[in-house]
């Protein structure tokens, strides 16, 4: 399948006043209305190479956006340790973690799950 652009720049190039044209058996019908080819294309938006919006309900696209501001070496850390922990799930033949999906996610579960820690670490005291 050609991609549509190419085919619309093929026919712009036929079409150019400056090309060399010195084939006398092409005809100039550019005056007539019934030249237009069909390209196949109208219906078949679906068939593109171009990704479309993801339609599943979970992808990260539809999640929560909520920010982080670590400090730079914070911050290399937790990405070192996803490496590490992505690097371990590809080698245990589980295909690897997405950073999103599944590292922060349990990440911030892990969190959630253990407040009493995560006080601790703050310096918070829970009476």
């Amino acid at each position: 399948m050609t991609d549509p652009k190419d085919e619309l720049k093929s026919r712009f190039d036929e079409r150019r006043p400056d090309r060399d044209n010195t084939d006398s058996e092409e005809e100039d019908n550019t005056k007539y209305t019934d030249n237009t080819d069909d390209t196949g294309y109208t219906n078949k938006a679906s068939s593109t190479s171009k990704p479309g919006p993801d339609r599943d309900e979970n992808a990260t696209r539809h999640r929560k956006q909520v920010p982080m501001y670590l400090a730079d070496d914070t911050a290399q850390q937790f990405n070192q340790l996803y490496e590490q922990l992505d690097g371990r799930s590809k080698v245990a033949g589980k295909g690897g973690i997405e950073k999103h999906a599944d590292f922060m996610e349990a990440v911030v579960a892990l969190a959630i799950g253990n407040e009493d820690e995560l006080a601790e670490q703050l310096g918070i005291t829970i009476e």
